[in-house]
């Protein structure tokens, strides 16, 4: 049992490591925090920072989540451990210790997770975002048809309910994350919204008086 602990330990842990913020710290010396929406994660960092660094988040980020699902399939007593190192993953990934618990919605470190579980399936819910995201121009309604899915595929590929409910809890937590994450990021927006309003001003008296 003690040994099921440490699993779930290492998984919060993993989840935890804040690569969107040392990322852009590393190649900006910004905050992501307080930059863009404030989210610390893959889009955001895109938004901020660039396209080699956003993909660089989004790699590291999705393999903690495949770390992660190795640690509690190689050393959990049981299925119901793996389980809980993915609902662990996803706690460390969206309130880390080493931010103030202040993080991401975990997103990518799921689909890592989920990756390991179900390939195949995982896979096919990326087409179908490719797809859904050709039609539907926001990330956020293209991303919930190919979450819905998931459970599907899964499903065909020898998916059980205990499987589907898992699932649906995991990407559930990324869901509320985005609902706790929202009036933080509206006013992070907000707030950069008014700098670039005044710098607005500024910039052109500085121009007018050259």
């Amino acid at each position: 049992m003690l040994g099921d602990v440490v699993v779930v330990l290492i998984a919060y842990l993993l989840g935890s490591i804040p690569f969107a913020y040392v990322i852009t710290r590393v190649f900006s010396g910004k905050d992501i925090r307080i930059e863009g929406d404030g989210n610390v994660g893959t889009r955001n960092v895109l938004h901020v920072v660039g396209l080699v660094p956003g993909l660089l988040t989004s790699v590291l980020d999705t393999g903690k989540g495949a770390a992660a699902y190795w640690v509690g399939r190689r050393w959990g007593s049981a299925d119901w451990v793996v389980y809980l190192a993915g609902f662990a993953l996803m706690l460390g990934h969206g309130f880390p210790v080493w931010l103030g618990w202040r993080g991401g919605k975990g997103l990518a470190s799921a689909t890592g997770f989920l990756l390991q579980m179900w390939p195949y399936s995982v896979l096919g819910a990326a087409i179908v975002f490719v797809v859904a995201h050709a039609v539907i121009a926001k990330f956020s309604p293209a991303y919930a048809v190919a979450a819905a899915a998931l459970p599907l595929f899964t499903y065909w590929e020898g998916n059980d309910l205990k499987g589907l409910l898992f699932i649906a809890l995991l990407l559930g937590m990324a869901g509320a994350k985005r609902l706790i994450d929202l009036p933080r990021e509206r006013a992070v927006l907000s707030r950069g919204a008014v700098t670039e309003d005044q710098a607005g001003p500024a910039a052109a008296q500085s121009q007018h008086t050259r």
